[in-house]
């Protein structure tokens, strides 16, 4: 007796093998009966008992951090002076990384520091005025004048009295009034100095001021992210999961040239790849788990929490001769329920989703 041949259907994602000597199998909740070889009742597939519920998806997808997989890198050129981390090492946001030879750009910095501490000074002179001892000397300077205005006057009245009795001459007369006229300018010109000591700053040099300092802070501004260009710092908390270049190594931005990949592992998602031909079944929310052949023994679960908007082709390949490569595919995020999970990123997992499991959380 001639068995049929081997036939394979495909229903909603899900296999179903027909051997000529025995029954039917897939992967989903429904339930079927098989062909027997002694002629026994079979139930065709558009027959199948949908009671239990819809079958489940299955694709292929790889584990990736939460933060997916970022390659940082430097977009100047120049030479790597040092990379501070290596892979497995745990990172802070914020945290430097690496940074290229920039020691003429430190000392840029340095100036540009010195000349706002210059700028800074002068405008405070300017608002603080003069100095408590420079303002006691003019004040000392104003009394020693208003003294001598004093004895001026005095010579000059007993001058004036003995000139009129003839005892003094004209000429020691002339000469009491000139010793007066010079007291009393010199006591003018201490005054107006004492004056403009104590005097406020007038408001345009007080703008000049502020203007330089605002010039030299914003040349300072300007060094610092000269700086930061050449210095590589982490945009997460997370690890270093891989290393691309060494200290001393040349970089380039023709192709730009990452320096280090890194991920917040904290938590893990798998990025799984549908079938064009399954996508109208998905739903947030969706309960999912998924196995891989180096952790038989092991089901990691998840939600659904992202579905992808545009389709694309297919990247993660199961490596059977007979799978179809051309098909296109929409990337799925489900985000795994066990947080701490340590997994190696990018392995290969074999998902699975329930259409008819809606998480509650």
């Amino acid at each position: 007796m001639r068995f049929p041949r081997l036939v394979t259907t495909a229903v909603c994602g899900m296999v179903l093998l027909e051997p000529a000597y025995g029954s039917w199998a897939f992967l989903g909740n429904g339930q079927t009966t098989g062909t027997l070889p002694g002629g026994a009742q079979t139930t065709k597939v558009s027959e199948l008992d949908r009671s239990a519920g819809p079958l489940r998806l299955a694709a292929q997808g790889r584990l990736e951090p939460v933060s997916e997989e970022r390659d940082l890198a430097i977009g100047m050129v120049g030479t790597l002076a040092a990379v501070y981390v290596d892979e497995g090492d745990t990172i802070k946001q914020g945290q430097l990384l690496a940074e290229l030879v920039n020691g003429d750009q430190q000392a840029h910095v340095a100036e540009a520091e010195a000349q706002v501490r210059l700028r800074k000074a002068e405008l405070e002179k300017l608002q603080h005025g003069a100095r408590p001892e420079e303002r006691r000397q003019a004040e000392a300077q104003v009394q020693k004048t208003e003294a001598g205005v004093a004895l001026g006057k005095l010579e000059l009245g007993r001058g004036r009295a003995l000139a009129a009795t003839g005892i003094a001459s004209q000429q020691s007369l002339e000469q009491a009034v000139s010793s007066m006229q010079v007291a009393e300018a010199t006591d003018s010109v201490n005054r107006a100095a004492l004056e403009l000591i104590n005097a406020p700053p007038r408001g345009e040099d007080v703008a000049i001021a502020q203007a330089n300092l605002g010039l030299a802070e914003a040349n300072l501004d300007a060094q610092r992210v000269l700086l930061q260009k050449t210095q590589l710092r982490s945009p997460i908390d997370g690890m270093v999961l891989r290393r691309y270049l060494k200290t001393g190594e040349t970089i380039s931005i023709q192709p730009l040239i990452p320096i280090l990949q890194v991920g917040d592992t904290r938590r893990l998602r798998v990025r799984a790849e549908i079938d064009e031909t399954e996508i109208g079944k998905l739903a947030l929310g969706q309960r999912a788990w998924a196995d891989a052949p180096a952790y038989p023994a092991r089901r990691f679960t998840g939600i659904v929490a992202r579905i992808g908007q545009r389709m694309g082709r297919k990247t993660v390949r199961s490596d059977e001769p007979t799978e179809k490569n051309d098909t296109n595919v929409l990337d799925v995020l489900i985000d795994l329920d066990e947080p701490g999970v340590r997994l190696p990123i990018g392995l290969r997992v074999n998902v699975f989703v329930d259409p008819s499991g809606i998480a509650k959380n």
